[in-house]
């Protein structure tokens, strides 16, 4: 295999650990029985309304990658020469 496959795929294990760890996490927190009383996605509207760390993590991340995204486009200052000096401007010395 070629080094950048490896690389590759290591993020990708690295991914997939934290999320199912990030997961489990989650699925901790909620008592047992709190799910079963209430349909699910009223469920899911309440825990996520009482833990708004995710939701404001992820709203930051898209403001940075926007922000990213935004500057990527924009022209940097490499495409614009240097301002050079007018010669003809200054006073000429008398000798």
């Amino acid at each position: 295999m070629k080094r950048g496959y490896v690389v590759w795929l290591i993020i990708v294990l690295v991914l997939v650990t934290a999320g199912v760890l990030v997961g489990r996490w989650l699925v901790a927190e909620v008592p047992p029985g709190e799910l079963n009383q209430q349909p699910r996605d009223a469920a899911f509207r309440e825990w996520f309304w009482e833990r708004r760390t995710l939701d404001l993590v992820t709203q930051a991340g898209l403001m940075f990658a926007g922000a990213l995204g935004v500057a990527a486009i924009l022209p940097g200052n490499e495409d614009i020469p240097p301002p050079q000096a007018d010669l003809h401007s200054y006073p000429k010395e008398s000798p």
